[in-house]
């Protein structure tokens, strides 16, 4: 009997730690990328030799049915909802692109419009390559995920703007991208800056730094604007009134709530540490433990 209950303990400790190790969150699957949760984005973040085979994406999602466990999310699985994150298909990533392609710090670049994310980013197409975009400096409402107060105001204001056309972006600063792999830049719409813009209309409630910029005082001038006019979020009529305590949060515990965002949960894995039959075999254990001690 304590020969068999040394087994199964052995069993459960095996199946325990084996499940754990699967579900370990941030892992990628075979192509280097993993689905997005809440939204079953597929984000493409190393892709491997495997993933470069596509020649385009919908390619890749065939590759991605097949080497991706998560079938929830690969049922619904499309094109458009695959981020590249800036590399190219077919054996050529951004990072390996030719010199003409390459942007660099203190230059200002024509753009086109792919996709309005929300207030304060965007995807944009410069040089034949797809960058994702941080707005540089200004910070508004969430609006994806998270909805804040405001926050689907900022998207509105923001997109409708990019739509108009005309789109330059200028980088600034002391680096080309952040910590998450986003393009920072300055954006003008035909000659208007839109950080400007969309602080004037009082939906910026934040400013973060990732050094000195070029045009910090325009934006911060445009937001003491909107606070003397009661604009956007600081209007005293307003029922939506911005969230104080967001609005002490810092850029950085910001930034590291969109990297979290970002990370696979252990949900993607389709992992089951809360399996019935583990807790079914947790008690037979501990049964014939007690009932081997009683019949010593």
């Amino acid at each position: 009997m304590r020969k068999l209950a040394s087994l199964l303990v052995a069993a459960l400790f095996t199946l325990f730690f084996s499940t754990s190790s699967f579900a370990h969150p941030g892992t990628l699957d075979e192509l280097g990328g993993h689905f997005r949760n809440s939204d079953c984005m597929y984000l493409l973040h190393e892709p491997t030799a495997l993933a470069m085979q596509a020649k385009n994406k919908a390619a890749l999602v065939q590759l991605i049915k097949k080497y991706n466990n998560n079938a929830k999310c690969t049922r619904q699985l499309t094109a458009d909802k695959i981020d590249l994150e800036g590399h190219s298909l077919g054996g050529i990533s951004a990072a390996k692109s030719d010199s003409s392609a390459t942007l660099q710090l203190g230059k200002k670049y024509a753009a086109t419009l792919v996709k309005c994310i929300d207030g304060d980013t965007a995807k944009f197409m410069v040089n034949g390559r797809e960058y994702t975009t941080r707005f540089l400096f200004i910070d508004t409402p969430e609006s994806t995920i998270e909805v804040e107060p405001y926050g689907k105001e900022a998207s509105q204001f923001t997109c409708s703007r990019l739509k108009q056309g005309n789109i330059t972006l200028e980088t600034d600063g002391s680096t080309l991208f952040d910590k998450y792999h986003r393009l920072l830049a300055w954006v003008w719409v035909g000659n208007k800056l839109l950080q400007e813009e969309v602080s004037k209309a009082g939906l910026v409630e934040d400013f973060y730094d990732y050094g000195d910029y070029k045009y910090e005082g325009r934006v911060r001038a445009a937001m003491a604007e909107a606070k003397r006019n009661g604009a956007g979020m600081y209007s005293r009529s307003s029922t939506q009134k911005p969230d104080s305590s967001r609005q002490q949060q810092t850029a950085k515990e910001k930034e590291d709530t969109a990297k979290q965002d970002n990370q696979p949960k252990q949900s993607d894995k389709q992992s089951n540490t809360k399996h019935p039959f583990l807790y079914l075999l947790i008690g037979l254990v501990l049964v014939i433990i007690i009932y081997a001690v009683v019949r010593k």
